[in-house]
């Protein structure tokens, strides 16, 4: 490459539009960025206008046939597990038929002691007490009560759940409904919102989950994507970036 090939050095500090994003009474101006600058907010939109995620109906984020299912496959993934030791998880807690009768949390635990097939692998569980007693007791709820029809409606019903809390709720709803009315904010998501600009540093889930799915809902419908796929493809390259190896993260 000679220096005529080169893009002009102010190409790579340009801010693009400020996009005006409003959640609420709340409005957050944000330097938009442009689309080869990783990490931006029109980054993020533009690879998911491209890249997108498998599939453009409703059950493309689905992992279960069911509600129920969808319940446990959320329930036994998330926070502190590698999603592919998750996703055996529910798979050996489906395929053993706990999901279809009174739910036990005895039986569901005896499943998680045992190692699971992932790849060419068996791996141990990481929090089988925990999550049986919570997919037990869901599980009960579901059983129990029949789920409202609107998005953020189930999602805030789910809550009622034991310990399902809104994130954990909002993955099952999104999932099982493909909604774009909902956020699932994880931790990857969060911590890409801020960097873009979109969230502030100081937002989080647990104090400010509804000015967080507002302004990021606004970022979806201001670069025209799908607020489901924009959260899926945040998540899938946040998560492998952060299972890198470091010497490849910092190459």
């Amino acid at each position: 490459m000679t220096a005529a090939d080169c893009p002009p050095a102010d190409l790579f500090r340009d801010p693009g539009p400020v996009v005006v994003l409003r959640s609420g009474p709340l409005t957050r101006r944000v330097a938009w960025g442009r689309p080869w600058q990783t990490g931006t907010a029109a980054y993020w939109t533009a690879l998911t206008a491209l890249d997108g995620v498998a599939g453009d109906g409703a059950d493309r984020h689905r992992l279960g046939a069911t509600l129920a299912e969808e319940a446990a496959a959320c329930i036994l993934g998330g926070f502190g597990l590698p999603f592919e030791t998750g996703l055996a998880a529910f798979r050996a807690v489906r395929d053993a038929g706990l999901l279809d009768g009174p739910p036990s949390c005895d039986r569901i635990r005896a499943v998680l002691l045992r190692p699971l097939p992932v790849g060419d692998a068996r791996r141990r569980y990481r929090f089988p007490e925990q999550r049986a007693a919570r997919l037990a007791g869901a599980l009960e709820f579901l059983r129990e009560r029949q789920p409202p029809q609107g998005a953020r409606e189930m999602r805030d019903w789910l809550t009622g759940a034991p310990g399902v809390g809104p994130k954990t709720a909002s993955w099952i709803v999104r999932n099982h409904l493909g909604s774009d009315d909902i956020a699932v904010l994880d931790v990857h998501i969060v911590r890409a919102g801020a960097a873009a600009g979109v969230f502030d540093a100081t937002w989080t889930p647990a104090n400010h989950y509804t000015i967080l799915e507002g302004m990021f809902l606004a970022w979806a419908a201001a670069g025209e994507v799908s607020a489901a796929d924009l959260d899926a493809v945040i998540w899938r390259e946040q998560a492998a970036a952060a299972r890198a190896p470091r010497h490849a993260r910092s190459a």
